[in-house]
C-alpha cells in the first residue's frame, strides 16, 4: 500500500484521518511542530516527525515539505489546515511533480478561501446570504456604518476556527474594532447578525474534472464559543434541498478536492442562508466516516486511482462530540449547562462518539494531555484556544 503524509497532527481531524488510512493499511507518517499531538500517539502513526513553523518560517517550512516528500517517498499528502494549505497551494506545481495533493483550482481557492469573495460568488448566483458589506476603506466603513442596523458580525476574509469574529452592538464599537481587525485580517467584512438558528455544514467531494463523489450533511449541535464559534457536536442528517443548493453553488464554481459549506437557517423568514466556504477537511471529520462516507479514503483513492466510485448515502442520527477540550468549554460556558441535550457526558449507548478518545485507540488521548502540557506556557497557542 502507499504512504500519506498528514500534516498538522494537533488537530483532531488529522487523527481521524490516519485512524481512517491506518486501518486499510496505509502507511500514514503524522506530522506537526511537536511530536505531542493525539495523531502522533495513535496506533495508526507509523512515524511521527516535526516541521519549522509554517506562521513563522513558511520558506524553511516549505523546504522541510520538501525534502521529507523526497526523503521517504511519499505518495500523497494532505495538508489538513489552512497556514499549510496557502504554502502548499503557492508552490503546488513543484509540489505536485514529486507527490499527489488534494487541492481546489488556483481560481476556485481564490475565491472559497476569502470569505468575503465567497460571499459576493454566492450573491451573484442568487444564493441567499445575510446583508453585507464590503468597505473598502476606513472613509468608506465611517460614512456607511451609521446607516447599519445593529448589531452586526464583523467577519475577517481568512481565517478558521471562527477567530476574529465579533458581534458588534453600535457604530462606537464597529469603528474600534474595525481598526483592531484589520491589523490581522486586512479589510474584513461586515454581516447582519441574524438570531442563531439551526445551522448545517454540507461537506463534499468532487474529482479533477468537477464531478461529485462524496457527500454529507451534519447538524451542528453545540458549539465554543456559544454564539460564534466552531462546532463542538455535531449530528448526521440528510437534507436534500440544501444538498442541492450547495453541490448547485460549487458545480458553478467548478470546483476539485474537498469543501465545508456552511449554511444557517434564518429564523426571521424560515430560509437557508450561505455562511462560507472552508477548502479543506473540516474539523468535525470523523463522524462522517462514522456514518458511511470515510473522505479521507475516498480522497486517497481518488488521488492515487484517478478517480473513485461516488458515496453519497449514510447512516444518520450518528452524534460525535469534541470532548477535549471543546466539549467541556461549552459545557462551563453555558449557562443551562446541567439540560444539555444529549449531556455532556453522553456515550455509545446513547449514540454518541468521541472524536478523540476511543478504547480501540486509545494513546491520542494522552497524545492530547501531553500537548497540552507541551504548550502549557505557550503564549501563541493559549491565544489560539482563547482568543477569538
Amino acid at each position: 500500500m502507499g504512504r500519506v503524509l498528514l500534516t498538522n497532527g494537533q488537530l483532531r481531524k488529522t487523527l481521524a484521518a490516519a485512524r481512517s488510512l491506518g486501518e486499510k493499511g496505509i502507511e500514514v507518517l503524522v506530522a506537526d511542530e511537536t511530536r505531542f499531538t493525539p495523531a502522533a500517539f495513535s496506533k495508526y502513526c507509523s512515524k511521527s516527525l516535526v516541521y519549522p513553523s509554517p506562521a513563522k518560517s513558511p520558506e524553511r517550512f516549505y523546504q522541510w515539505l520538501i525534502n521529507t516528500v523526497k526523503e521517504h517517498n511519499c505518495d500523497v499528502v494532505f495538508p489538513m489546515d489552512d497556514d499549510i494549505i496557502e504554502i502548499v497551494m503557492e508552490h503546488r506545481e513543484e509540489l505536485e511533480s514529486l507527490c499527489r495533493l488534494p487541492l481546489a483550482s488556483s481560481e476556485g481557492y481564490r475565491i472559497a478561501s476569502d470569505k468575503g469573495e465567497a460571499v459576493k460568488f454566492a450573491m451573484k448566483r442568487n444564493v441567499k446570504c445575510p446583508e453585507t458589506f464590503f468597505p473598502s476603506s476606513f472613509e468608506e466603513l465611517t460614512d456607511t456604518s451609521a446607516e447599519m442596523k445593529y448589531p452586526v458580525l464583523l467577519k475577517p476574509r481568512k481565517s478558521s476556527g471562527a477567530r476574529g469574529i465579533r458581534i458588534i452592538n453600535d457604530r462606537h464599537s464597529l469603528l474600534s474594532e474595525y481598526k483592531e481587525i484589520h491589523k490581522k485580517y486586512p479589510y474584513p467584512f461586515i454581516q447582519e447578525y441574524m438570531e442563531p438558528g439551526p445551522l448545517f455544514d454540507v461537506l463534499l467531494l468532487y474529482n479533477s474534472k468537477s464531478q461529485l463523489r462524496g457527500s454529507f450533511i451534519q447538524k451542528i449541535i453545540r458549539k465554543y464559543p456559544i454564539e460564534v464559534g466552531p462546532s463542538t457536536m455535531q449530528e448526521s442528517v440528510k437534507y436534500p434541498q440544501l444538498l442541492d443548493m450547495a453541490v448547485e453553488l460549487m458545480d458553478k464554481l467548478e470546483w476539485q478536492g474537498l469543501a465545508d459549506l456552511e449554511f444557517m437557517i434564518d429564523k426571521r423568514d424560515g430560509r437557508l442562508k450561505f455562511i462560507e466556504i472552508n477548502p479543506r477537511f473540516w474539523n468535525s471529520l470523523y463522524i462522517s466516516i462514522l456514518a458511511g462516507v470515510d473522505f479521507p479514503w475516498l480522497t486517497y483513492k481518488m488521488l492515487m486511482d484517478g478517480d473513485v466510485e461516488g458515496v453519497f448515502d449514510y447512516k444518520t442520527g450518528i452524534k460525535c462530540r469534541n470532548m477535549l477540550p471543546g466539549e467541556l468549554l461549552h459545557f462551563l460556558a453555558n449557562k443551562s449547562r446541567f439540560k444539555m441535550s444529549p449531556p455532556l457526558f453522553s456515550g455509545k449507548r446513547k449514540g454518541v462518539f468521541d472524536d478523540i478518545m476511543s478504547f480501540k485507540d486509545p494513546m491520542p488521548t494522552l497524545g492530547f494531555f501531553m500537548a497540552c502540557g507541551r504548550y502549557l506556557f505557550d503564549i501563541d497557542m493559549w491565544r489560539l484556544m482563547f482568543k477569538r
